[in-house]
């Protein structure tokens, strides 16, 4: 087990990349660009998530606090 874990060490070792090696890849440009492009993935993932979900009123729980909620307005 020792054997393993000593050859998993050694290879992250090899893959992580200094401080000064990552600043000196960085692109600002590119860097934004990924950055927009990651939130607007995520945006249509809520999207898509948002319109794909069963509506409010198909949902018992979400009915009922509406009714609640409607019935005592409606007493004020």
């Amino acid at each position: 087990m020792y054997n393993l874990e000593a050859a998993l060490i050694y290879h992250w070792q090899k893959k992580t990349l200094s401080d000064e090696e990552l600043l000196q890849m960085s692109n600002p440009g590119e860097v934004i660009a990924r950055t927009v492009i990651g939130f607007a993935i995520f945006a249509v993932m809520i999207l898509g998530l948002n319109l794909w979900a069963t509506p409010n009123d198909q949902r018992p729980q979400v009915a009922a606090a509406y009714q609640v909620h409607s019935l005592s307005a409606e007493k004020q």
